[in-house]
């Protein structure tokens, strides 16, 4: 009886480490699932934030032109007439051959606007005091104000803003271009933007597709 009682007794007491090691064993299993979620979810959020910066920096990019930021907020000069013998009309789809930025020459674009009006090729001191800008390509008439024609060699003031610190300056007309002048879409591509009306191209720049 004594030996019998004995062996009950080992054997309760081994059903209860067994359930006790069972118990830790899925708390522990537990704990490694919640961290390993945990690790998951982190690696998630780090990759959502991550790529989301990655947004931002591209978004907040600045567009440069002759060394000055371009205003993607630049309008229309008023009073244009609409080109009506363009070898490009509104909507075609063109191909860009122009260098005047990185990511121009052989950009896909579409024509967003075609102008009866000559361009000029300028050099100009933006308004910041930076350094003087050369050969900027282009401005269309209603942009500079001059006395007398408008002619190669003659002094005007910019009244475009294309470009920030360009609007006031003082330049030089370089170069006459018989029009039209057109203003495009175009898809960078160095960074893949898409770059809303841009202006100016001549008619030369601009290739079928």
């Amino acid at each position: 009886m004594k030996i019998s009682k004995l062996f009950a007794t080992v054997s309760v007491a081994a059903l209860s480490l067994s359930m006790l090691a069972g118990v830790s064993a899925n708390a522990s299993s537990k704990k490694d699932m919640h961290d390993m979620s945990s690790m998951k979810m982190d690696k998630k959020s780090s990759m959502s934030m991550n790529h989301s910066s990655m947004k931002m920096d591209k978004k907040s990019s600045m567009m440069m032109m002759d060394g000055l930021e371009m205003n993607m907020n630049s309008k229309l000069p008023k009073g244009l007439k609409k080109a009506t013998n363009a070898k490009f009309k509104v909507g075609s789809k063109v191909t860009l051959k122009a260098k005047h930025m990185e990511g121009m020459y052989n950009a896909k674009a579409t024509v967003a606007g075609v102008y009866k009006t000559n361009l000029y090729e300028i050099d100009f001191m933006p308004t910041n005091g930076g350094k003087m800008v050369k050969n900027h390509k282009w401005v269309v008439s209603s942009e500079l104000k001059a006395k007398g024609a408008l002619k190669a060699g003659k002094s005007v003031t910019v009244l475009a803003d294309h470009m920030y610190n360009m609007k006031g300056a003082k330049g030089k007309i370089v170069k006459v271009h018989k029009g039209p002048a057109y203003v495009v879409n175009f898809t960078d591509t160095k960074t893949h933007m898409v770059i809303k009306k841009h202006k100016w191209l001549t008619q030369s720049e601009l290739k079928a597709r």
